[in-house]
C-alpha cells in the first residue's frame, strides 16, 4: 500500500512543479513580450490604404457593354428550319401510300 501511495504522491508533485515551472515560464516570456523597450522599428500605419472608386468604370469594368451582331446566325437559324422543313416533307411523302403501277396504263 506504501509503494501505491508513494507513486501517486511522487506523479502529483512532478506534474505540479511541472505546471508551476511553465506558468512561471509563460508569465516572464508575456511580460517581456508586453514590455515597452522604446525601440521603434516601423512607423504606424493605418490598417488598410484609402483609394478612390469610380463607380461608372467599376461598372463598366465588371459588365463590359458588348455587342453582338446575330444577323449570320439569324440566317443560319432560318436555314436549319427550312432543311427540318424538308426533311419532314420527305419522311411523310415516303411513307404515303404509293399508287400501284400497272403497266399501259398511264394516269
Amino acid at each position: 500500500m506504501s509503494m501505491i501511495f508513494k507513486t501517486v504522491l511522487a506523479f502529483c508533485i512532478g506534474w505540479g512543479a511541472l505546471h508551476a515551472a511553465q506558468h512561471y515560464w509563460l508569465a516572464a516570456v508575456t511580460a517581456q513580450a508586453t514590455d515597452s523597450s522604446g525601440l521603434k522599428l516601423l512607423p504606424a500605419a493605418p490598417a488598410f490604404p484609402t483609394f478612390e472608386v469610380d463607380p461608372e468604370k467599376l461598372r463598366l469594368a465588371i459588365n463590359p457593354p458588348v455587342t453582338i451582331d446575330t444577323r449570320p446566325y439569324e440566317r443560319l437559324a432560318i436555314e436549319s428550319m427550312a432543311r427540318q422543313v424538308d426533311q419532314q416533307n420527305r419522311a411523310a411523302l415516303s411513307r404515303a401510300a404509293v399508287p400501284p403501277y400497272i403497266p399501259g396504263l398511264h394516269h
